[in-house]
């Protein structure tokens, strides 16, 4: 399995394939205030980087804020993946732009400065035929302001359309997981026909991301089946937990779509085939 190693390359922002940059949800920041920050991957056609989990090969993105005294970041939030088919392997990732983000929480007794450096040390994979690790060290400068003068950046209405495409806890009607053999099966009642429907398991080597989900839909009735991977680790020969992102129609960000994370216990007998 990759690992990130002390050597990941700081190349020109301007010329690499994929670029990074560091953006906010507001034009200052407020004490006692939250604050959206995102790091925003802009990728070259043909190029790619990589989700929490990163499917059959690659590296997640990693994100060290360097922030202020008394300031604390959130958990990333991490907008859902695509698919990509790279020859037989499948990856989970990002390609053209993405926005990955977090809630920023500001110190209430934040001293008379006028500006605050907020900072973060990106480190990512970029593929296509090759693959490349890169870093960038990203600074933004914001002043401190009183809380009713705070208006929406220019990059608001990118931060906002991201949040949007960050799955949510979701709770299925009728939902159940069951080990068959090597596979698991989810089941569930959709609020609608379904069309596509797509699972991006969050613990990574669980599942084999080359072998695609099987869908079958009976009116509101859906069934999806999950290949365990052959490779797991030995500790964790299979899920007792069924833990990942659906994507249904599309996801969020298209007519009808939805996305949402699920978390099932997983029933059924190991040893059935």
């Amino acid at each position: 399995m990759l690992a990130w190693a002390g050597g990941a390359r700081a190349f020109d922002l301007a010329q690499q394939p994929v670029r990074a940059s560091l953006l906010a949800g507001s034009d200052g920041i407020a004490p006692g205030q939250f604050l959206t920050l995102a790091v925003r991957l802009t990728h070259a056609p043909g190029w790619h980087s990589y989700w929490q989990v990163a499917g059959d090969s690659g590296l997640p993105t990693r994100i060290a804020w360097r922030l202020p005294p008394g300031f604390r970041a959130g958990e990333l939030q991490w907008p859902v993946p695509r698919r990509l088919a790279i020859g037989a392997l499948v990856d989970y990732g990002y390609e053209g732009e993405t926005l990955l983000l977090a809630r920023v929480e500001t110190p209430a007794d934040l001293g008379p400065v006028a500006v605050e450096h907020l900072g973060a040390h990106v480190q990512w994979l970029m593929c296509r035929d090759v693959c490349i690790p890169a870093s960038a060290d990203l600074v933004l400068d914001l002043p401190v302001v009183p809380a009713q003068t705070l208006r929406p950046s220019e990059s608001a209405a990118a931060i906002d359309r991201a949040q949007r495409l960050v799955p949510q806890p979701i709770s299925l009607n009728g939902a159940s997981a069951t080990r068959h053999g090597d596979r698991v099966r989810l089941a569930f009642t959709a609020p609608r026909p379904l069309r596509s429907l797509q699972f991006f398991p969050l613990d990574d080597g669980r599942f084999e991301a080359s072998a695609a989900p099987v869908l079958s839909v009976d009116a509101l009735s859906v069934r999806l089946d999950l290949t365990l991977s052959a490779s797991a680790p030995p500790e964790a020969p299979g899920p007792g937990t069924l833990r990942g992102v659906l994507v249904a129609d599309g996801g969020p960000d298209a007519d009808g779509g939805w996305a949402g994370v699920v978390e099932l216990p997983v029933g059924g007998d190991p040893a059935r085939h």
